[in-house]
């Protein structure tokens, strides 16, 4: 019997030790998007890159030169296309996204990065 809030193709978010994981199961396919958050230094450039905000980023919080509250990157999974944007663009490599267990990133795949618009 299948739990009334999966639904086939939902994109399921779980926490397992450090790592946070987003999983669609589809019948000919399932992708795994880990974020190490080890690994991660929360700088948000992910968040930026997103194509559809599914990141959300909060910058620290100071008093005087003590951090009380530290940033914060997670992942909305109702919004999360697993374009795999986010992984391309980690400079720590703590994103990865797996395709079928194998470790792809659609967006270098398909030549589809977004394009970056500098105003002056």
């Amino acid at each position: 019997m299948m739990c009334a809030a999966f639904k086939r193709g939902a994109i399921v978010k779980k926490k397992i030790g450090d790592r946070l994981v987003l999983n669609r199961e589809l019948l000919t396919r399932k992708y795994r998007l880990t974020v190490d958050e080890s690994i991660c230094v929360r700088c948000g450039v992910c968040a930026d890159a997103c194509p559809k905000e599914a990141i959300e980023y909060r910058r620290p919080v100071f008093e005087g030169q003590r951090v009380v509250k530290r940033p914060l990157v997670d992942f909305r999974a109702e919004k999360c296309i697993l374009c795999g944007e986010c992984a391309s663009v980690c400079p720590t490599r703590a994103i990865t996204l797996e395709i079928d267990g194998k470790e792809e990133v659609p967006v270098i795949r398909a030549n589809v990065f977004a394009t970056v618009v500098t105003t002056y």
